[in-house]
């Protein structure tokens, strides 16, 4: 019989903080100028969007692949193995995202997604919202 995989919640917590925090840099850098000077596409406006979007894509990605980590760990099969290609993985995943995000896109943008769960998980300890 083949196990299902259920997923925690926090995708959705890291989603909506990292949209909040791609969304704020977005307004902040196009409104500055900053996008015109970072921006790796024709059009600055649409390369901190897809920067901050990119980001986004990475935190459920990544959040996602540590849940199923974390269901394998629990069932205890090959837990170190498995562990270390995983944590390999997601390491190689942030850095694919962080080189198109420097190449082609805002790097700023992409990088203050990938931080936003910091903000994030501070902002709930500071509030004490979503904490069970």
């Amino acid at each position: 019989m083949k196990r299902r995989y259920t997923f925690s919640g926090e995708w959705k917590r890291l989603l909506t903080g990292g949209a909040a925090v791609g969304g704020i840099y977005a307004v902040i850098a196009i409104l500055t100028g900053l996008s015109e000077t970072v921006s790796g596409t024709g059009i600055p406006a649409v390369g901190t969007i897809l920067g901050a979007a990119l980001g986004c894509v990475y935190l459920v990605v990544n959040t996602l692949l540590l849940d199923l980590t974390n269901q394998r760990i629990l069932r205890g099969i090959s837990t170190q193995r498995f562990y270390k290609k995983s944590y390999l993985g997601r390491y190689l995943l942030a850095g694919v995202t962080l080189f198109l995000g420097f190449m082609f896109l805002d790097p700023f943008a992409v990088f203050a997604v990938l931080i936003s769960p910091k903000i994030t998980y501070f902002f709930c300890g500071v509030t004490g919202a979503g904490i069970d």
